[in-house]
């Protein structure tokens, strides 16, 4: 008797867990489709896109790791300081055109429609968490690999690495190319939306540790350089930005293997 008693306490004390974990996800479900009601609230929410510490991880990996392995395997041994700026600064830009180009005639469209010069927080937050969920089928028209070997013969048209015999070095190109489209993308769609500033690239400056890092070696205050990768922020609010990485420089008298 006891023994049944206990049984049956047991399965109703199952079910009421399972009642109220499913309660729980409803109201997290509930939360979050509410959040994004809200203007000016950002975060990513869908669940196959990178969340917003994922992302930056993303995109501090590529900064500091494959940026960096393309400079020291493919361009320093062949380039001078303002070849490099050039493939960097055309790289990200080309990349960014392609995905910007893709989403204006939506954007264009939305501002005509509803007679406004700016697309209204919840409207862009709308359109961000739309992105998201589709973001792969998006992604695969954006970056088709020939709209990837177009920017990589526009590239090797002006530079002509390993000119010799140049395959392993459009490979090289491509495959750098393709990884920055997917992280450029992520940070397009992003709420909020991480900015790589590519306006910096190129620029000259006297180092300042707490605005810049050396691509190579150590460097002295105030010792003159030119800007090779660009800062990264994320955007908080119309007029506001938090810096995530700081520009990358070369010493302007840096010595070339």
């Amino acid at each position: 008797m006891i023994t049944t008693k206990y049984i049956t306490a047991r399965k109703e004390k199952d079910q009421i867990i399972k009642e109220n974990k499913e309660m729980q996800n409803e109201i997290l479900i509930l939360q979050s489709n509410i959040r994004q009601m809200i203007p000016g609230f950002g975060s990513n929410t869908s669940s196959s896109f990178p969340m917003i510490n994922e992302l930056q991880n993303k995109l501090s990996e590529f900064l500091k790791c494959d940026c960096l392995d393309i400079f020291f395997d493919l361009l320093s041994p062949e380039l001078n300081i303002e070849g490099i700026v050039f493939f960097f600064k055309n790289s990200f830009l080309k990349v960014q055109e392609l995905v910007q180009l893709y989403f204006e005639p939506m954007e264009l469209t939305l501002k005509r429609t509803l007679c406004i010069d700016t697309l209204w927080t919840p409207i862009d937050n709308v359109l961000k968490k739309s992105s998201q969920s589709n973001w792969r089928k998006i992604l695969s028209q954006i970056m088709s690999d020939h709209k990837i070997e177009a920017i990589v013969y526009f590239l090797q048209y002006q530079l002509k690495l390993q000119d010799d015999d140049p395959t392993a070095a459009n490979k090289i190109i491509f495959d750098f190319i393709k990884k920055y489209c997917e992280i450029y993308f992520f940070c397009y769609i992003s709420d909020p939306p991480l900015i790589i500033d590519i306006n910096f690239v190129g620029q000259r400056v006297f180092f300042n540790s707490m605005k810049h890092d050396p691509v190579d070696g150590f460097v002295k205050q105030k010792h003159e350089c030119i800007v090779i990768l660009p800062p990264c922020f994320k955007l908080i609010s119309n007029s506001a930005e938090n810096m995530l990485f700081k520009s990358q420089v070369l010493p302007y008298d840096y010595e070339f293997p």
